[in-house]
């Protein structure tokens, strides 16, 4: 399977083994661009909010329910529920998103003539998270979205986005034919998902976590920290079980 989309992980073990005038906008965008490619520029990073407990309990559900048809062999949710704009950058040198989920799909499905056999997998309660998408959009009170003195939609600067890091817990067995007679061998593999979702109408999508690091997030969202340890991913690990 390609690095990239591991939604649900069904090869990792085995390679262990995202009015104002315009000129506001082109400055934030510049000054998002400029923070990532200069070493030591220095950006302001717009204040962040908590993330609600609510929010990363949201989340986990929602992965969770991708998670269970995944292990009941609907591999088609778990690439559904990819992030798009992760997949769009992914995917380009395979030919597009329609070609790239195409042959995931396949690879996943084939998983069993390789000997790969999902046992089980769990989420794990969220516990970091991030407000991320930092941009404008129109100022809502009560409802009703606010004017000025002309009637012109009033807009204001926020982060319009959650990002959750939801820890899972996934058992894995392998059947290895290289030995005779074969061996099942079984895995128990610690993991993450990068949950994204817009504030306004969540709608929960995933990036796999386990060869994520902090530049590939700023590519999506600029002003996240650019050190691995800042963003304190949950762990990536597997071991042998009996």
């Amino acid at each position: 399977m390609t690095e990239a989309v591991r939604s649900l992980d069904v090869a990792a073990f085995r390679r262990h083994v995202s009015g104002v005038k315009p000129f506001l906008l082109l400055l934030i965008s510049t000054l998002a661009a400029s923070s990532q490619q200069r070493e030591g520029a220095l950006v302001k990073v717009p204040p962040r909010n908590i993330v609600p407990m609510e929010v990363k309990q949201r989340a986990q559900a929602a992965l969770q329910l991708v998670v269970d048809k995944t292990i009941r062999g609907d591999f088609k949710a778990a690439l559904d529920s990819m992030n798009p704009k992760f997949v769009e950058v992914t995917s380009r040198p395979y030919g597009g998103p329609t070609k790239y989920r195409a042959g995931l799909l396949k690879q996943m499905q084939d998983m069993g003539k390789n000997g790969v056999t999902f046992e089980a997998a769990i989420t794990q309660a969220a516990d970091i998270a991030f407000e991320v998408d930092y941009g404008f959009e129109n100022q809502v009170i009560d409802g009703e979205a606010v004017t000025d003195e002309n009637g012109k939609p009033v807009q204001i600067a926020l982060y319009r986005s959650w990002m959750v890091f939801v820890p899972t817990v996934k058992d894995f067995q392998y059947l290895d034919k290289s030995k005779e007679p074969n061996v099942l061998r079984k895995f128990r593999k610690w993991g993450f998902e990068v949950a994204i979702s817009p504030k306004k109408n969540e709608n929960w999508t995933f990036i796999n976590g386990d060869n994520i690091n902090a530049l590939q997030l700023r590519r999506f969202f600029p002003f996240l920290p650019k050190e691995d340890k800042k963003l304190e991913f949950p762990k990536v690990d597997v071991k042998p079980r009996k």
